[in-house]
């Protein structure tokens, strides 16, 4: 039987070159490389958005430099690098000074002196033993890493792939009790295939992100895309809202991580709001912003369109669905409904109750335009229909009949605005700077929901061409104030003009 120490050789040659030959020429790992997007800038915030592969690329670049100037092999760079936590300036500064300590603190073994057995002395070739299993496979199918501890290719295999797999972990010490040495990525990659290698690197990305503060992985549902920005957070979001895109097109807060544009109330509110929200949900209270009662006949009535111009059923009876005023009174006029008015001293109402009539006037116009901009795509995607039986009679072309739902996604993106302007308005002190504030809010809602009842108007051949001058005028107006609101808002932000209710 031969000698087992040669099929059982290190992890690397002395030149390096394992890991690079598996790079170079395993096929089945190779990642595709995209082109970078380029950066981006929103109300003064600048941040760039990274696919996978090109997030992967940084980190290999990183790896790379790293190894480069540590004179290590490019796996132990990443082991060390995850140490650290990838503060790889931290790491070259310690390393310079003292690499026998850094490579002790990650797991590295010490490097084992050549030792020569004496002249008399007969190397007895002996059975290997697997200390996990018990088997004694051939010598090519035992595996012993840098720290010397051998053990069967299908243990190492079953190990590997219940740490990555099962455990989800990208850093994972050997098998040996107490051997502190990590397993390095070209023993992972020789033990998975090709799903599991991917998942292997995907850990390695979140480890990466997790580690920067100065990244974060899109919220939304299903997007890989990881956006790079140098700000937004700490004091700085006391007085800016720093919202970013990534490149498939989410809008999300880079400060608190909410998947929305929460715009204008500051990130420390935000948590403070949803959990009060998520507190009433379920309760009578959330019930009363999704239902109404007629004030006329008193049967319940369910909101199915995004227009606040309520028309009663059973009795016919029109109002508005946030104040419940007759709407022949209330219409669009100047007084529109979005302003708390304190109610009148009354000994027989206690504190908790006016606290509770102020939180359900604000939760109750915010989750109405929650539930409104759902309706009005609903809405859209009805007259779709209606739109291509115009379209084929000749009267408009494609791209005009694409009106409709450039409204609707105009009206989405002011209604996520407003819902949140109440949450803020339910936090700003009374006084000068809240009524101005108020003043710019309902002129954003008046024009929101002038353009919304423009959608649910009926769509003839003949009125259709008018129709659609006038909903196209309108869109341009509704951004026009949408901007108006979120400029004046930044700015009383950025000067400290808003005194807050509560303490932040």
């Amino acid at each position: 039987m031969s000698d087992y120490s040669d099929a059982m050789s290190d992890t690397y040659d002395s030149d390096g070159s394992g890991f690079e030959d598996f790079q170079d020429n395993d096929s089945d790992y190779d990642m595709p490389v995209a082109a970078g997007k380029g950066k981006e800038k929103t109300s003064g915030l600048e941040y760039q958005s990274f696919s996978p592969e090109r997030l992967q690329e940084v980190i290999d670049d990183e790896v790379r430099r790293v190894a480069s100037l540590t004179e290590l092999e490019s796996p132990i760079a990443s082991i060390l690098l995850q140490h650290f936590r990838w503060n790889q300036d931290r790491l070259l500064e310690k390393f310079m000074d003292y690499p026998t300590v850094v490579l002790k603190e990650a797991g590295e073994p010490p490097e084992a002196p050549a030792s020569r057995p004496a002249k008399r002395t007969r190397l007895t070739p002996t059975e290997f033993i697997c200390n996990i299993c018990c088997d004694a496979p051939p010598p090519e199918k035992v595996f012993k890493p840098r720290c010397g501890h051998a053990f069967c290719d299908d243990c190492w295999e079953m190990y590997v792939t219940s740490k990555v797999k099962e455990e989800g972990q990208c850093s994972f010490s050997c098998m040996q009790d107490g051997c502190p040495t990590i397993v390095d990525e070209t023993t992972i990659a020789k033990y998975m295939d090709t799903l599991g290698y991917d998942r292997f690197k995907e850990l390695i990305r979140r480890s990466y992100v997790s580690a920067n503060p100065d990244l974060r992985y899109c919220p939304h549902p299903s997007c890989t895309e990881t956006v790079s920005c140098v700000g937004g957070r700490g004091d700085s979001l006391l007085t800016e809202v720093p919202t970013v895109r990534c490149a498939e097109g989410h809008a999300f807060c880079f400060g608190c991580g909410i998947d929305s544009d929460h715009r204008p109330l500051i990130c420390k509110l935000i948590n403070v709001w949803v959990k009060n929200a998520r507190e009433d949900a379920g309760t009578a209270q959330w019930m009363k912003a999704n239902t109404r009662s007629c004030p006329k006949c008193q049967n319940n009535i369910e909101k199915n369109g995004g227009c606040n111009r309520i028309q009663c059923r059973h009795c016919r009876y029109q109002f508005c669905w946030l104040c419940m005023q007759k709407w022949e009174v209330h219409g669009y006029n100047n007084d529109v409904c979005n302003a708390w008015k304190e109610p009148e001293p009354d000994e027989a109402t206690t504190e908790a109750q006016r606290n509770l009539s102020k939180w359900l006037f604000y939760f109750d116009r915010f989750n109405n335009h929650e539930l409104s901009a759902k309706l009005d795509q609903e809405l859209c995607e009805r007259a779709a229909n209606k739109m291509l039986e115009i379209q084929a009679t000749g009267k408009l072309s494609w791209i005009e009949t694409k009106f409709m739902q450039e409204a609707v996604d105009e009206l989405t993106t002011c209604r996520v605005s407003l819902k949140w302007s109440y949450a803020m308005a339910y936090f700003l002190q009374q006084g000068n700077q809240k009524e101005i504030f108020e003043d710019v809010q309902a002129d954003l809602e008046k024009a929101v929901e002038e353009l919304s009842q423009m959608l649910e108007e009926e769509i003839e051949d003949d009125n259709v061409k008018a129709l659609r001058q006038r909903t196209v005028d309108k869109t341009v107006y509704v951004r026009g104030r949408h901007e108006i609101l979120l400029k004046d808002t930044a700015a009383g932000l950025a000067e400290g003009r808003w005194e807050w209710n509560t303490d932040v």
